[in-house]
């Protein structure tokens, strides 16, 4: 049943009407994500030439007038019954399963994009996104809107597989809508196992950093690791994996049991370190690459706190 539906979820334009098929539509119609059947006739404009359904009542026959250009020079062929999607089903049923009764999903792009919940983690919070994909979507606008919504992981269902590579960041999910619900007699039943798994599971990261964490491999360059540097990195990749785009650098640092009389990043990591690191606002983060060595500059390569006759 769910993939039925999700062929008529993404047909365009939204407001399309769909010829009614008894046994394949009754049963969404009967829950509401289809509306009820109405006669419908093939209008052809001799104007303009364009043909095109109409869902029309019996009396209003006559006045029937062209959708396209206004003409009123038309013919009535085919008469038959049809149906629409109801776009706001689908969410709407979606946000109840997830967040209670009187939950209301948010319509961020119109028939294209709705926030159905957010959740709570260990990472803080994490919105979850229905999307109405196909083969032509607006992929700028649709990561201009998600990236407006500043969280530490965003999941991201959506109707269609195509181009959700694209759409997808380290801490963007997107997972196929078959995977997250199915849609029974009764209506859609939500697959609470694949949610939370995705709610829960560490992040794709962007560089490399294993065991025993004595390496930070980023693109194509290696860091080697010392001492508490290695506690470091290995906490920060902690929580990068939970959704933390940064992390509060003074935390980790008391972590690692650097002294308390450290003021400054730049005071426990030498630059070559910091080419593959960045800082800001109090926040540490592992770049997405690797600064450039700067040749004629001579490397810096003290790790003040490694040293045992610094401060403590």
């Amino acid at each position: 049943m769910l993939d039925r539906f999700i062929s008529w979820f993404e047909i365009e334009p939204a407001s399309a009407l769909l010829p009614y098929d008894g046994w394949a539509m009754s049963k969404f119609v009967d829950l509401g994500a289809l509306t009820p059947p109405r006669r419908t006739r093939q209008v052809l404009c001799h104007a303009c030439g364009d043909q095109h359904p109409r869902q029309l009542p019996l009396w209003a026959d006559p006045e029937v007038t062209c959708g396209t250009c206004g003409s009123k020079q038309v013919e009535l062929i085919s008469d038959h019954m049809s149906v629409q999607i109801r776009l706001p089903w689908l969410p709407s049923t979606f946000a109840r399963l997830l967040s209670g009764p009187t939950a209301v999903p948010m319509e961020l792009i119109p028939e294209r994009l709705w926030r159905l919940t957010t959740t709570t983690t260990s990472a803080g919070r994490a919105p979850v996104y229905l999307l109405r994909s196909g083969w032509h979507i607006d992929q700028l606008g649709i990561k201009a809107v998600l990236g407006q919504e500043e969280s530490a992981r965003q999941i991201l269902i959506t109707s269609s597989l195509l181009l959700n590579d694209q759409i997808s960041t380290s801490h963007r999910i997107v997972i196929p809508m078959d995977e997250a619900i199915r849609i029974e007699t009764e209506g859609i039943q939500l697959n609470h196992r694949r949610l939370g798994t995705v709610v829960t599971a560490p992040l794709p990261l962007w560089f490399t950093l294993e065991p025993p964490y004595n390496r930070l491999i980023l693109g194509g360059e290696t860091l080697v690791l010392r001492r508490k540097q290695k506690r470091f990195m290995r906490l920060l990749k902690e929580k990068h994996a939970i959704g933390f785009p940064s992390f509060d650098w003074r935390e980790l640092a008391e972590e690692c049991k650097y002294s308390r009389q450290i003021t400054s990043l730049s005071q426990i990591f030498s630059d070559e370190v910091r080419r593959f690191i960045d800082s800001g606002h109090g926040h540490v983060w592992i770049r997405k690459e690797a600064v450039p060595r700067v040749i004629d500059a001579p490397p810096n390569n003290v790790e003040l706190q490694d040293d045992q006759s610094q401060i403590d």
